[in-house]
């Protein structure tokens, strides 16, 4: 069994950030997700499980509905859960999960890759991140995936870097309509913003020969990874050829450089045939949930 943490739930007032992104930098599963910059520009508010030393942290991303605030995680955090100096045991993980302040009836928080998958006593779902080493040159990448193949034929299409954020904002909107929530824009606005003016994040666009823009990456190159926060397509272009245009686009930017290339695909399944066909390996993570009980059962 692991030696017990001594945690505390710390308001977001509170936090040390300095001592909180220390840990994330040590921490061997730490992650863009999980540093205070991100969250703050991506949460209306949030809190932390904090051992006593900051050798481990887990964040708690809230939303306010209704006057309270409730546990909420937007779709563009991918991985969050517990991030420790020291292996996250299935123990450790319980710890801080039994943590959570029992006024959140209702909760889902993912995982990260390097958190335990089973998790006892909650419900749980797999989902992925998908990555590649982006140490060979884009030549050698685009042969690899035989990209040849699909960007020869049908629509030419050319890539475009630096698309400006209202022009993104617009596209995500016309790709997702009503399904995504004022909130979720706001939170991808502040990011973009942030990102770009730091000068680490960048927006590729795909337009076709009529200069339409159809296609649509945000990468962020933080340490030593290069994070698609997310890729889109629109239905009625070639969505594979685009996906694939703008790999090579991306193989060619952070070619023989020791990075690592990671998208998280959402449920896209032609954006996953396409990582799959360039050789991106697929790592499983949990979503953790909690279900609101009714006279003490489930």
């Amino acid at each position: 069994m692991s030696k017990p943490f001594n945690i505390s739930y710390v308001d977001n007032e509170k936090i040390d950030f300095r001592k909180w992104d220390s840990c994330i930098n040590k921490s061997a599963n730490g992650t863009l997700y999980a540093y205070s910059w991100f969250l703050d520009s991506t949460c209306e508010k949030w809190d932390a499980l904090i051992s006593d030393q900051y050798e481990a942290v887990m964040p708690l991303p809230m939303i306010k509905r209704k006057g309270k605030w409730r546990l909420s995680v937007l779709s563009i955090i991918s991985q969050l859960g517990v991030f420790s100096t020291q292996p996250v045991s299935e123990d450790i993980l319980n710890q801080f999960l039994q943590k959570i302040p029992a006024r959140f009836k209702r909760w889902e928080i993912p995982l990260n890759a390097l958190n335990p998958r089973v998790v006892h006593d909650y419900q749980y779902s797999n989902a992925y991140v998908h990555s590649k080493d982006l140490i060979y040159p884009a030549e050698v990448q685009q042969h690899m995936a035989k990209s040849s193949s699909l960007t020869d034929k049908g629509e030419d299409m050319t890539v475009s870097r630096g698309v400006q954020l209202a022009v993104i904002i617009n596209f995500v909107l016309r790709m997702y309509g009503r399904k995504i929530k004022q909130r979720e824009i706001l939170a991808l606005r502040r990011l973009l913003s942030f990102s770009s003016r730091f000068g680490f994040g960048n927006a590729y666009g795909v337009y076709s020969s009529t200069n339409n823009l159809i296609g649509l990456s945000y990468a962020i190159r933080f340490r030593n990874r290069v994070y698609m926060l997310f890729s889109l397509a629109d239905s009625t272009a070639d969505r594979k050829k685009v996906f694939q245009v703008l790999l090579n686009r991306l193989y060619k930017d952070f070619e023989k450089q020791d990075l690592v290339l990671e998208c998280s695909a959402r449920g896209d399944d032609e954006l996953i045939e396409v990582l799959n066909t360039n050789g991106f390996s697929s790592t499983p993570f949990a979503i953790v949930k909690q279900k609101r009980k009714f006279l003490g059962l489930w």
